[in-house]
């Protein structure tokens, strides 16, 4: 039995090409899995906090801490690690945006990641992921076609790398719809997750 979150982070609504993608993961997914329950959460709608001073210093205090539970800069922050904490299965919805993610995206990223929380370190001083066991598809939308090269996966390379060093996630599958400005651009999202992971 298998809970999935969807976060979608493009301006563009239900026109967005990663949404839609996404939700093409998700449809297989359900053919799959004994799926539960799906929670969607769109990041442009409820967007995250941005960094601040307090928000900052609040993220470097302890969990265990007695004030913990009640400091209002890391409500959304713990919002998030619970949402990822319940969720067997993530589907990350996102444009391409100048080569990386959206700005949203980006801000729910700062907000998952904890000293402490989503990562400690060992007796070694390496850096050790808390939140394992988790699968993360990735649903990657370009409106042009990238060349060959480190450009090309250079949003894919970010978030796996996130995931893995500061939450312990290795398990990512990434899927790409591109060319989606071109004009009489035809989307076929069914058949860009056809061989599914």
């Amino acid at each position: 039995m298998k809970t999935i979150l969807h976060l979608t982070s493009s301006a563009r609504g239900e026109q967005s090409h990663s949404t839609n993608l996404g939700l093409a993961i998700i449809k297989r997914l359900e053919e799959q899995e004994q799926v539960i329950a799906i929670e969607t959460w769109d990041l442009v709608q409820n967007p995250p906090p941005l960094y601040s001073s307090e928000m900052i210093q609040s993220f470097y205090v302890a969990p265990d801490q007695p004030n913990y539970d009640s400091i209002p800069t890391l409500a959304y922050a713990n919002r998030v690690v619970d949402k990822v904490k319940e969720a067997d299965i993530i589907v990350i919805s996102t444009p391409t945006y100048n080569f990386t993610v959206s700005a949203h995206l980006k801000a729910w990223v700062d907000q998952l990641v904890r000293v402490g929380v989503t990562y400690t370190y060992d007796e070694k001083g390496s850096r050790v992921g808390l939140i394992t066991q988790k699968k993360v598809y990735l649903a990657i939308a370009s409106g042009g076609i990238q060349p060959a090269g480190i450009v090309q996966d250079y949003l894919a390379d970010y978030l796996k790398a996130v995931l893995k060093a500061y939450v312990g996630i290795t398990a990512v599958v990434t899927y790409r719809i591109e060319g989606t400005a071109f004009p009489n651009f035809s989307p076929d999202y069914a058949g860009i997750v056809e061989n599914f992971q």
